[in-house]
């Protein structure tokens, strides 16, 4: 059986910080179109525009709800193994997905760190493949930089035909 990494704390987080920001925008995008209905400034002749208000400002509060609460479900769901032979990622908040890529496969492999996770020491690690990307993401700094430079080793092995060991 594989042995799965968890995520950190400061994973956790990171995704309610990138959350927040994304409620903050939603707020703005999302009341500015139920302040319009309600009023009509913009388009006053909509029929109904107070219950459309409503509906859209309950649209919202469903939208913040799920992203305040995703960050624990995909903090206590989100795994990852990488050994000899592939890079497994299990994830999801409410469809839980399995990605598994073969070493073999990978033509490119990225390590990238936003602002946000560089404020908490994060990092993400892309790998390319010719039937498509897996990002192994909320990774330590330290620990993206030893799984790229292991994974970049053990392509190299395997481009050279040599067998792959750790």
């Amino acid at each position: 059986m594989k042995e799965y990494n968890k995520l950190e704390k400061n994973a956790l987080k990171y995704m309610y910080v990138v959350n927040g920001i994304a409620i903050a925008v939603y707020a703005v995008i999302f009341l500015g179109v139920a302040a319009d209905l309600w009023f009509g400034w913009i388009f006053p002749g909509i029929p109904h525009r107070r219950i459309a208000a409503v509906v859209v400002l309950a649209l919202y509060a469903a939208l913040a709800v799920t992203k305040l609460l995703s960050p624990k479900i995909l903090y206590h769901w989100y795994r990852y193994a990488i050994d000899e032979e592939e890079i497994n990622i299990r994830s999801g908040v409410f469809v839980k997905k399995t990605e598994i890529v073969p070493i073999e496969r990978v033509q490119k492999i990225e390590m990238s760190r936003g602002p946000v996770e560089r404020r908490y020491g994060l990092a993400s690690v892309s790998v390319v493949t010719a039937g498509g990307d897996v990002d192994v993401r909320y990774l330590p700094a330290a620990e993206a930089e030893e799984i790229s430079e292991s994974l970049k080793r053990k392509v190299g092995r395997i481009a050279r035909g040599g067998e792959v060991r750790a």
